[in-house]
């Protein structure tokens, strides 16, 4: 939730983020490169910054399946 709402303040000042989860799968290695104390973990991690549009990186987008593929709602009847 706190990353959530540096996320929308960011957004809110013009800037992009991208939250990184990933880190925690290598919080030694990580941990050793910021020389965080040894009692602590970095667990994730936030890109902060300007978003270049014009990048090719940025125009890609991964394939979804269709909604009902992964959820199914139920008490929405109308």
């Amino acid at each position: 939730m706190h990353m959530q709402t540096v996320m929308l303040l960011a957004v809110e000042k013009g800037l992009a983020t991208c939250p990184q989860e990933y880190w925690a799968r290598y919080p030694q290695t990580v941990a050793k490169f910021v020389g965080a104390p040894d009692d602590h973990m970095l667990f994730s991690g936030m890109a902060l910054g300007y978003a270049d549009e014009e990048a090719p990186i940025n125009g890609w987008r991964t394939r979804r399946d269709p909604f009902d593929t992964w959820c199914e709602l139920r008490g929405f009847e109308g």
